[in-house]
């Protein structure tokens, strides 16, 4: 092994036996056989999930008794999606349904039992849930006393015991489930509660155009919920991309318009859609972001003009508060405290997940609400922050985790001894080692470069979580001119003699040490842009080796 010290993550480490590889045989290393040829005939049939026929056979019921039908979802991105899918299809079929969510600050994440006395009262008789209720058993238990059927629909770990009283509990990562993918996203599970219904209700033809018009909703809350992009995920984004022009949401449509070209990649989604929509729910109301998936009459212009509003407020705020932070935090702790009085709710996250982006460490970003703090927790990969705060959840109101991340409240009263007793733990660690590695796929020439590059590494699109896009360096670049990219210090871009192009985003602070040297490892990723008609071939650099 090889190892260089860099500007931005301290140790690059590569293995150069293996970098003279071709790249195609590098990236086919990643897929199983024949994965790279399937398309959308090779979707598994939904009732291969546990409880899918009792389900469609509640909901069947539901449609022919003209039942009051409510779907009970999430406020962020995957929630949205899936109940925009829901939502479009039971009108199409005259279903008698609207949907409901928990306020963010109010009630929380979750079921109460007081949303099933609001909704008994109402005379709704089913409720479909989406990403949520496989852990909340005693409302399901308190629905049933109040003739209120529920059924579950979900994605995240199962516990060891479920709701019996649930009609149904459709999720493919329960033990008793034999679907053959158990990576599927919220909006994907929704998606498949869907299909199958839908085969029921909709002729052959109109069966098929029906799922390839919804399929587009169902790729963003794949990408939204991070999924890994194999298997069924990547045949669903791959469609995506192939028909995105044409998507059923008219504001999906307007976003995109003659700001992508024909070659896209599921970062598109991470630009343009993610953002706002999230924007939406988490500082405004998610019921805006639903109607812009929903709605496709004149009226949507005008929410769409308020979502770029809330995604303007969202990038404001963040940057407000996220400097802020760094003037506030203890970056020699291990553990990154940052509390405001005046933060919004729906920025602590991004603002957690800047700090440890930019630290490299653990962090907690808290909000005052009144009697309690509520928190946002993110870590790098190497460390488990839910492992550590476990120890500590009798000091919480609240806690609930996904992967690298959690989210707890707790009174105030307790917060500061909860403060010191874990700092004072994680600083009993060693974290001084703890640099963020970066695998260099491939070491390229000046010759093989740029187009002959691109059409290599496009037929294994899309790139997203687990394929991600492959990384290259070049050894030795010798810098001909270092400029200060646009009108601002933050970003910089390096030339070399043959016109190659090395864009550096926020690696302007790095501007008078790239001045004065004279060969370079750039480590970088490939991007393809068109502008004005012209179609160019850039890198971005993602470290620099000196």
């Amino acid at each position: 092994m090889q190892e260089k010290i860099s500007l931005q993550w301290n140790i690059i480490k590569f293995d150069i036996n293996t970098l003279s590889q071709d790249i195609e045989d590098i990236l086919k290393t990643r897929f199983k056989n024949n994965e790279l040829d399937k398309n959308i005939t090779d979707l598994y049939d939904p009732y291969l999930l546990k409880d899918m026929d009792k389900a469609v056979e509640r909901i069947k019921k539901a449609h022919k008794d003209s039942e009051r039908v409510i779907i009970f979802w999430d406020y962020d991105v995957d929630g949205v999606t899936s109940t925009s899918i829901l939502m479009h299809f039971f009108k199409k079929i005259g279903l008698q349904v609207s949907y409901r969510l928990p306020n963010r600050i109010t009630d929380g994440y979750g079921m109460k039992k007081y949303f099933m006395d609001e909704l008994a009262s109402l005379w709704v008789t089913l409720v479909i849930t989406v990403d949520c209720w496989t852990r909340d058993i005693e409302v399901i238990q308190y629905a049933k006393t109040l003739w209120v059927d529920i059924i579950v629909t979900d994605h995240h770990a199962v516990p060891e015991v479920i709701p019996e009283e649930a009609i149904a509990i459709i999720n493919p990562k329960r033990k008793d489930c034999a679907y053959p993918f158990k990576d599927l996203s919220w909006a994907w599970v929704a998606f498949k509660l869907m299909k199958a219904l839908a085969q029921d209700f909709f002729p052959p033809e109109e069966y098929k155009k029906y799922l390839r018009e919804t399929i587009d909703i169902a790729a963003i809350g794949t990408v939204a919920d991070c999924m890994p992009l194999v298997d069924e995920n990547r045949i669903i984004v791959l469609e995506w991309l192939k028909q995105i022009k044409q998507s059923r949401s008219l504001w999906v449509r307007k976003l995109i318009e003659e700001r992508i070209h024909d070659d896209l990649d599921a970062d598109i989604f991470g630009f343009l859609i993610w953002p706002r929509l999230n924007a939406a729910g988490r500082l405004d109301t998610p019921y805006k972001a639903v109607n812009l998936l929903l709605n496709n009459s004149h009226w949507v212009e005008q929410v769409i003009e308020d979502i770029e509003n809330i995604n303007n407020k969202r990038k404001d705020l963040t940057k407000l508060f996220y400097e802020d932070a760094l003037e506030k935090i203890d970056s020699k702790n291990n553990i990154l405290f940052y509390y405001s009085e005046k933060i919004e709710h729906g920025i602590i996250w991004i603002v957690a997940g800047k700090l440890t982006e930019k630290f490299y460490k653990p962090s907690i970003v808290l909000k005052d609400e009144w009697e309690k703090l509520v928190a946002s927790c993110r870590s790098p990969e190497y460390f488990s922050i839910v492992e550590y705060l476990e120890k500590y959840k009798d000091y919480f109101l609240h806690f609930w985790w996904h992967k690298q991340a959690a989210w707890f409240s707790i009174a105030k009263e307790k917060f500061f001894d909860f403060q010191n007793q874990f700092t004072h733990e994680l600083n009993s660690l060693d974290f001084s080692m703890k640099k963020k590695n970066i695998k260099v796929d491939k070491v390229v020439d000046i010759s093989e470069f740029w187009f002959q590059l691109i059409s290599k590494i496009s037929q294994f699109k899309p790139y997203w979580i687990w394929n991600t896009k492959p990384v290259f360096m070049f050894s030795e670049f010798e810098i001909d001119t270092v400029e200060y990219l646009w009108k601002t210090m933050e970003h910089i871009t390096l030339k070399n003699k043959y016109g190659i192009n090395m864009l550096g985003f926020w690696l302007g602070q790095h501007y008078d040490i790239l001045k004065t040297s004279k060969k370079i490892d750039i480590i970088f990723d490939v991007i393809e842009d068109i502008w004005m008609g012209k179609r160019q071939i850039k890198a971005k650099i993602i470290d620099i080796c000196l």
